[in-house]
């Protein structure tokens, strides 16, 4: 391009566009200052040089396709956008004829739209956000769900069994609801059995059923809840906590889709889609001999993993006004704010209770707030007492880190694992406050099984 007349080759040299020009032979023989700044170049070391000798072997091929193109006259324009250094630039290539047609080279024009595509990018993400927070009634806009919710659109139409694990609280009968909800099996109720509530003695009967005369006080035939789910969907939440004979019992049904009944021989039919729940490590158990290996692989078809409240923090607030919209109506109470200090420390607690305990803590601020406005005060003990300890702001992410907060000399900083262990000893104590000490309806009240608080009780009296 050497001869730009000298106002033409000013005005390509002051546009804020970058301008690259291979000639016929594909070899650059002009860049302005702007394409110099774009692709962190200098002109001096390319000028002269083929433009594909630049570039590496795989770029350099699909480039001599697009100028092979440019020249036959095939190919009127092209574009792709680049990212470069964290900002991001549309490529056009335009083919350069003379009055008869010859081809004279290429024009590569290089735009910054770096605010176009942040803006697409950002697009994006709220419709993500957007879709999460509306899907089957969950209140989420965090990223870390948009996996589940995808899994759930994937397999509610199927007939597969699925394995949602996580931890207490975590929600994992809203994903079985949500299945079933989006399922072809929605115009008859999901039944849900709670594993763990079942005491050991009734666990056949209640999924199983039984008959008459079957053993003492049975005066009916009673179907159970595997009949009583035919053509539905059962949810077995936290099926580790079955013992090993029901275990046998359930590996059969799963096999055969039968059910036989206490004091009977005859199977009867069922047609059941089967989700279960568990929060506990199902293939450690089956290490252990507490968990049958077949049936671990029987419910290991599809899993689902739940994250804690923990890892979606951004899920906490939403919920948290979530929550009080829904209490704030039921105690029949003007609609409550949430306090910015309130704000930060929910959001440094731990949760180890995940949703269902960020729930009772603002089922208990609604029904024990004096004003209009929960205050710390009006949250229970352990919240305040992490955020007392030094918890991080994560309303701010520049916000310092527990060791860097003002600590006396002689006192470690925390760390969160001795935070949860904290705030886990203050459940269990208050729950057995609450139930005069009395373990089942404690660890009913927890939503954990009778072995896992006699687990951490252990802890408890070792602090």
């Amino acid at each position: 391009m050497n001869n730009l007349s000298g106002i033409g080759q000013h005005i390509l040299e002051n546009m804020v566009d970058g301008i690259i020009f291979a000639d016929a032979n594909d070899c650059i023989s002009f860049v302005n200052p702007a394409a110099e700044k774009i692709r962190g170049i200098k002109a001096h070391n390319f000028i002269g040089r083929t433009i594909l000798s630049i570039h590496s072997p795989t770029t350099s091929k699909r480039i001599k396709v697009l100028l092979e193109k440019m020249r036959d006259g095939s190919l009127k324009q092209a574009r792709r956008v680049i990212e470069v250094k964290g900002r991001y630039f549309e490529n056009s290539y335009y083919p350069v004829t003379g009055p008869d047609g010859t081809y004279l080279g290429t024009l590569m024009i290089s735009r910054d739209i770096t605010d176009h595509q942040q803006l697409q990018n950002e697009n994006l993400s709220l419709k993500q956000r957007m879709a999460c927070a509306s899907f089957s009634g969950f209140i989420s806009i965090s990223a870390s769900m948009l996996p589940v919710f995808q899994t759930i659109g994937a397999v509610a139409g199927l007939e597969s069994t699925v394995l949602i694990s996580g931890e207490s609280g975590t929600g994992k009968e809203l994903v079985a609801a949500a299945i079933h909800r989006n399922s072809p099996r929605k115009e008859r109720p999901m039944v849900t059995v709670n594993c763990a509530a079942l005491p050991e003695h009734l666990v056949e009967s209640e999924l199983f059923g039984y008959q008459r005369g079957a053993f003492t006080g049975a005066i009916s035939n009673h179907r159970g809840k595997f009949e009583q789910a035919d053509r539905s969907t059962i949810f077995l939440d936290e099926v580790g906590d079955l013992p090993l004979n029901a275990q046998a019992k359930l590996l059969r049904v799963l096999q055969e889709r039968t059910v036989s009944r206490l004091g009977s021989e005859k199977d009867i039919p069922i047609d059941v889609r089967i989700i279960a729940a568990t929060n506990r490590n199902l293939k450690q158990m089956v290490e252990d001999g507490l968990f049958r290996e077949d049936l671990y692989y029987r419910l290991h078809v599809i899993l689902l993993a739940v994250p804690p409240l923990r890892e979606r923090r951004e899920d906490i607030l939403p919920m948290a006004e979530y929550f009080v919209k829904k209490f704030s109506d039921r105690m029949e109470r003007p609609l409550l704010s949430i306090c910015e200090s309130t704000r930060a420390v929910l959001l440094s607690y731990e949760y180890p209770g995940n949703v269902r305990e960020l729930e009772h803590a603002i089922e208990r601020a609604v029904a024990l707030c004096p004003g209009d406005c929960i205050s710390p005060a009006d949250l229970p003990d352990q919240f305040v007492a992490a955020r007392s300890a030094g918890g991080p702001d994560w309303q701010n992410p520049l916000a310092a880190r527990p060791s860097q907060q003002y600590l006396p000399d002689d006192v470690d900083p925390p760390t969160l694992a001795n935070a949860r262990e904290e705030s886990e000893r203050r459940l269990i104590l208050d729950a057995l406050t609450r139930t005069g000490g009395r373990k089942a309806e404690a660890a009913k009240l927890l939503n954990i099984s009778r072995k896992t608080l006699w687990e951490k009780m252990k802890l408890v009296n070792q602090s």
